[in-house]
């Protein structure tokens, strides 16, 4: 059964701040996901460039997201969307599991991950997509340091979110490396209507949840 997966992208008026604001969220993270029915996992990522926070949650339903909602897990000060005083804009992207692939690393701690988000007409190009993805995993499902990687589809099937995750940044460079990316990355990009959103992060904090079972 497919999980709600949630995004939430923080673009930081400093990277110099990033660390505070990881912390921040971090604390909030601790204090109140694990006790949040349907709460299945959450990453705290930085990117490289220490531009950006990415804030990946899991959860057993739509319904459960809500109990959580960003809007009331805020960093810093209370409110709509979260506020900090280095969070320059803040974005949420959500939506279904709709699949993926796993590598042989499955099941190690992820150190570094991507976040890629593209945008299509409809359905049809974003399953399109997902098939390529399956297509490829015959030799990425070999690629050393591979973990996997977790597509999710918006309720209207016109954003679609791959998030592959590595066991180290030397495990992604030779995966980034291969010119069988760059081919793939070339026949995806004929079907989205705008270039994607990409983010390579280092995983600053996760906390891995259990089955919660909704009040009723």
């Amino acid at each position: 059964m497919g999980h709600f997966a949630a995004f939430d992208i923080f673009r930081l008026a400093e990277p110099a701040d990033a660390g505070e604001v990881v912390a921040a969220l971090a604390a909030v993270v601790d204090a109140r996901a694990r006790t949040t029915p349907g709460f299945l996992l959450s990453r705290v990522h930085l990117t490289l460039d220490g531009s950006t926070l990415v804030h990946h949650t899991r959860w057993t339903s739509e319904r459960n997201y809500r109990l959580w909602c960003p809007d009331h897990a805020a960093v810093g000060e209370p409110g709509p969307p979260y506020r900090h005083a280095a969070v320059r804009t803040a974005v949420t992207v959500t939506g279904i599991a709709a699949g993926g692939i796993q590598g042989p690393a499955v099941g190690q701690p992820p150190r570094v991950a991507a976040v890629a988000i593209r945008h299509f007409a409809g359905p049809e190009p974003a399953a399109a997509v997902l098939g390529l993805l399956h297509r490829s995993g015959q030799w990425k499902r070999d690629h050393p340091g591979f973990i996997a990687a977790d597509v999710c589809l918006s309720a209207d099937g016109r954003t679609f979110v791959n998030y592959p995750a590595w066991t180290g940044r030397s495990a992604y460079e030779a995966w980034m490396a291969d010119p069988r990316i760059s081919a793939g990355q070339a026949e995806v990009a004929r079907l989205e209507l705008a270039p994607p959103q990409y983010f390579v992060c280092t995983v600053e904090h996760e906390v891995v949840g259990h089955h919660i079972s909704p009040q009723r």
